[in-house]
């Protein structure tokens, strides 16, 4: 069995942290996953579709809107 470079400690630890910042977690998590999709996966199609978003929501946060 191979060992994980992480002790057993620190991944109990980390784990504790997960379950009590939960919402913390889940914004990560997908912020991390839309990275990767713009990055590795989006063709041009998905790349103006999400600029649409974007500045959709810009316009929705904009007070003087």
């Amino acid at each position: 069995m191979k060992q994980s470079k992480t002790s057993e400690a620190q991944r109990r630890a980390a784990d504790n942290w997960d379950a009590k910042n939960a919402e913390n977690r889940r914004y990560r998590v997908a912020k991390s996953s839309t990275k990767r999709f713009i990055i590795k996966m989006a063709t041009t199609e998905d790349l103006t579709q999400v600029k649409s978003w974007i500045a959709e929501r810009e316009a929705a946060d904009d007070p003087q809107a």
